[in-house]
């Protein structure tokens, strides 16, 4: 994952802490600026701190700013609708990027069309977008295989839950934790739970009915997480399986509260909204060309959740 310099991130972050203090009332007699930010499996609760992020910024620099997407992880859906963003001449675009070649084609014709591309939150290796701002899923999978590691120990078994398989963000924090159970002897498979809350908890418990010797399920997304804690308390199993996985999703932190999951991983997510909606404005703004934002993350469970959860509720975490 590319990183930036310090000296560029404080620049970013000069730059945004300056906007805080303007009037938006003046701002927007001054500017006329659309854009439109565009998520896959838009309907999932994960996504309200991005909107929240975005909507704050377009407030500050009197920009207008709308959130869309298909509602499920669909390519030529999401494709389809950059396209009309681009005919509606929208005065940038920031997009999830989920697959490898899917959003190429259709990025560069925004740019050729002189409207700057923004990736957030996902992002794929060789599409031509600007940059990308967002979490590193690898060095964030890494350190999730490594709190499952403490949580199971060395020659435990468990099970990924995914809700977009193929999804490339997805992928790539599975593999980081994988790469991490493999030194401590750790058995591991994935299966698809669906971007569907209660299938997702269905899935899981006909996982478990024939495999009662797993020591703990994690998703690498919200929906896959939130059913993991929500399968450990239906099938009461508090203290016996492990679950945890990504996202502060109300549901997920509820159930790390209840001693129902361990533990979440954070990216974020209000930053990813707020500095894409910053990036575009700049290049507007002042010809800034965006830069790669790293909006790193952390981990949460019983020692924070409780300073956590209230922030997740107004849609800040």
């Amino acid at each position: 994952m590319k990183r930036f310099s310090i000296l560029t991130l404080t620049l970013i972050l000069f730059l945004t802490m300056s906007f805080v203090g303007l009037n938006s009332t003046e701002v927007a007699a001054q500017e006329d600026l659309e854009f439109t930010l565009l998520a896959h499996s838009s309907a999932i609760a994960f996504w309200r701190p991005v909107q929240q992020g975005m909507e704050d910024a377009a407030e500050q620099l009197g920009v207008s700013v709308n959130f869309t997407g298909p509602a499920e992880m669909d390519h030529g859906q999401q494709v389809a609708m950059i396209e009309n963003q681009i005919s509606a001449g929208v005065d940038g675009i920031g997009t999830t990027i989920t697959d490898p070649s899917a959003y190429n084609n259709i990025v560069q014709e925004a740019l050729d069309e002189g409207i700057p591309v923004v990736a957030f939150n996902a992002d794929a290796e060789g599409n031509p977008r600007m940059a990308y701002i967002g979490q590193a899923p690898d060095t964030a999978g890494a350190a999730m295989g490594e709190r499952i590691a403490e949580l199971v120990g060395e020659g435990g078994s468990i099970v990924f839950l995914n809700e977009d398989p193929g999804h490339t963000d997805l992928e790539a924090r599975t593999r980081g934790a994988q790469e991490v159970l493999d030194e401590y002897n750790i058995s591991y498979e994935s299966i698809d739970t669906t971007t569907d809350l209660s299938t997702a908890v269905s899935t899981i418990m006909d996982y478990y009915s024939g495999n009662p010797d797993i020591d703990g399920w994690f998703g690498v997304s919200a929906t896959a997480t939130e059913a993991a804690g929500l399968a450990v308390e239906q099938l009461d199993l508090a203290g016996e399986v492990y679950a945890g996985g990504f996202d502060l999703t109300p549901t997920t932190l509820e159930a790390i509260q209840d001693g129902y999951a361990q533990f979440t991983m954070d990216q974020h997510p209000y930053l990813q909204g707020y500095y894409t909606v910053h990036a575009l404005y700049l290049y507007h703004k002042y010809a800034i060309d965006p830069v790669d934002i790293d909006t790193g993350g952390g981990i949460v469970d019983q020692s924070n959740v409780n300073d956590v959860i209230d922030l997740s509720a107004d849609g800040y975490r």
